[in-house]
């Protein structure tokens, strides 16, 4: 209701009540309350050394379960939000080399940033999100990996050669 509210004010006026408004923390609030809101999550292609790409399987799909890792960040540098996913869904230690892209997507609303990086060290550990991990080499992906998923892993890898 609020964002509804002042949106029908002239910007002009937003402008000059927001320098002029003394109390930092009310101007950050409305603000706040008005704002379009996403996402932002962190996705990575990641491989090993033999250049398998790492899949994890997801416990909450019933249709495609495996994918590839990522997470929604937590007030962290996406390279960070990716590295602590990875560690937390498996127990895998990463390094992120580069950003390869940022999709934008909706239902919900959000930016994916997606990573390249390689596994490190670490030893896959099962918990209630992800059930098996495993390096796959690309050019026998599972049936069960969502499709744009595939194209996804494609045109990274092979943005490499």
């Amino acid at each position: 209701m609020l964002a509804r509210l002042i949106r029908r004010i002239p910007r002009d006026w937003l402008v000059y009540m927001y320098r002029h408004m003394p109390l930092k923390g009310l101007k950050n609030t409305i603000v706040y309350r008005t704002q379009h809101k996403f996402l932002v999550a962190v996705l990575g292609v990641i491989t090993n050394d033999a250049g398998e790409v790492l899949l994890l399987k997801h416990t909450y799909r019933d249709k495609e379960p495996w994918g590839i890792p990522g997470g929604w960040m937590e007030m962290e540098k996406p390279e960070q939000a990716l590295e602590r996913e990875i560690w937390e869904e498996t127990q895998f230690k990463v390094t992120i080399t580069r950003l390869e892209r940022a999709i934008y997507s909706t239902k919900p609303g959000r930016v994916e940033l997606v990573y390249r990086g390689i596994v490190t060290g670490g030893t896959f550990q099962a918990n209630s999100e992800i059930s098996e991990a495993m390096f796959c080499d690309r050019m026998h992906l599972p049936e069960d990996l969502p499709s744009h998923q595939k194209r996804l892993i494609a045109a990274i890898l092979d943005g490499e050669k």
